[in-house]
């Protein structure tokens, strides 16, 4: 079984790869977008900067009006805020699972996506640390299209710079 502080390690891991991929736009790929229907870079930002710990504290509390206040408030945030509102993030994710108790992510029921309930734990594995990785996916995309063409794995699934 994972632990929380393991399940948190990760959500903070996602968050600081996150970061790193931020270093590779310019200000001109803030603007970025594959096509009329998607999310530029910026509004991509914007969702990164809040969806783990809106979603896990949604997720907790059953209550997605907080999802909405999260995103509300990054509705504000110019790209280069995005670095502050991760180490925000981060902190927020790290006092949530301080907070937790392990038989809450095991028995504390949350609402799962579309209908019924599932554990904490589970709930928050299928969600917000999915979203962390996915929308982080998108972002390396999103900076190799935008011209950050010397990216590659490392960058991805490590956050570091391939030296060789």
């Amino acid at each position: 079984m994972i632990t929380k502080d393991q399940l948190a390690a990760q959500m903070i891991r996602e968050c600081e790869i996150t970061q790193h991929l931020f270093t590779k736009f310019t200000t001109e790929g803030y603007d970025y977008r594959p096509s009329p229907n998607q999310r530029t870079t910026l509004d991509l930002l914007r969702y990164l900067s809040y969806c783990g710990i809106g979603g896990v504290r949604s997720l907790a509390e059953a209550d997605w009006t907080i999802f909405g206040s999260y995103a509300a408030e990054a509705e504000a945030m110019p790209a280069e805020g995005f670095p502050a509102a991760m180490d925000q993030q981060k902190a927020d994710l790290q006092a949530f699972f301080a907070g937790v108790s392990e038989e809450a992510l095991e028995t504390q029921d949350a609402p799962a996506p579309g209908a019924g309930t599932q554990p904490l734990g589970v709930a928050i594995l299928g969600g917000p640390l999915t979203w962390l990785a996915a929308y982080k996916l998108q972002l390396f995309l999103y900076a190799k299209a935008a011209g950050a063409t010397d990216i590659g794995t490392a960058n991805a699934w490590a956050g570091v710079d391939w030296s060789g």
